[in-house]
């Protein structure tokens, strides 16, 4: 009989758990940079969203690289952020 120990955790549990901790370390240095420029809240704010806003995009671009619609969709999101040399560099 094949026994199964459910004590360790699945490959996808393993990889979620790892990005999550990346992410939160770099939030956490993300925010001790911010403070050490005294940066105003404002700011602050400001590059919070933009890091946020980029974390969404890229993982919308992730996501399109499998083709269809969505990819034809975030390329042009791309491309009205950052303009025509985006679609260039992307085609090469």
């Amino acid at each position: 009989m094949n026994d199964i120990t459910t004590d360790m955790p699945m490959p996808s549990e393993v990889t979620a758990k790892n990005q999550q901790a990346l992410t939160a370390a770099n939030d956490a240095n993300l925010e001790q940079k911010m403070a050490d420029l005294g940066l105003s809240n404002d700011t602050k704010r400001f590059l919070r969203n933009l890091r946020h806003a980029e974390k969404l995009l890229n993982d919308a671009f992730n996501t399109a690289r499998q083709g269809g619609e969505l990819e034809e969709r975030v390329s042009q999101v791309y491309h009205d952020l950052y303009g025509a040399g985006c679609a260039r560099s992307a085609s090469r």
